[in-house]
């Protein structure tokens, strides 16, 4: 890979290794990090999955629970992780000055990581690299969750149904952050497991 094509690629990751050296996110940059994360096969995970588990407890929204309602589920979650990904990894980011990118911790024992992982949701790393509030992800999901109210169908476009997505969306986004710390470790110990002793 030659080095404006991995700068590329450093610069659209949404996980940032310790040490490494990764280009700035600036403000146009940030309104369009969300369309890349939408590009990425990874970033429907969380919409499929969420709409797999509101159809199979019938949970909110309220769409029933036939082979129909699945698909207007997966509607409805797919314009909701859109919304919070366009709030909360682009539009505050870029008015706030904080980087929508997750920061590996990578070092310490793995309850000091998980601690580290969680608590990013609501700490974030500002553009000139102090730490501080994270403004974008909390009050963005609070925004994306408020909008529900405009495409949720009755008896779900209430305020209860709006802090209860704010509430499970912050969840989400903690495991996420969990993900993204501990996936790597697994991976490489899974790879060098399947590719036996170097001779």
């Amino acid at each position: 890979m030659n080095a404006p094509a991995e700068n590329a690629a450093q610069k659209w990751s949404d996980v940032v290794e310790p040490g490494e050296k990764i280009p700035p996110l600036y403000a146009k940059d940030k309104l369009l990090f969300p369309v890349h994360e939408e590009l990425r096969p990874s970033g429907w995970f969380s919409t499929f999955l969420s709409s797999g588990w509101e159809q199979l407890v019938d949970g909110h929204p309220k769409y029933g629970s036939d082979s129909g309602a699945f698909g207007q589920r997966l509607g409805a979650a797919a314009l909701r992780d859109l919304s919070m990904r366009t709030f909360s990894d682009g539009m505050l980011p870029a008015l706030l000055r904080e980087d929508p990118r997750y920061f590996r911790k990578q070092e310490g024992s793995v309850r000091q990581r998980a601690v580290y992982a969680a608590s990013r949701v609501f700490i974030t790393q500002r553009d000139n690299g102090s730490s501080g509030f994270n403004n974008s992800v909390v009050f963005g999901h609070g925004m994306a969750s408020a909008l529900t109210r405009a495409y949720y169908p009755q008896p779900s476009a209430n305020t209860s149904v709006v802090f209860q997505t704010w509430g499970y969306s912050l969840l989400g986004e903690a495991a996420g952050n969990l993900w993204a710390e501990f996936w790597p470790d697994v991976r490489a110990k899974i790879f060098h497991k399947h590719r036996g002793p170097q001779p």
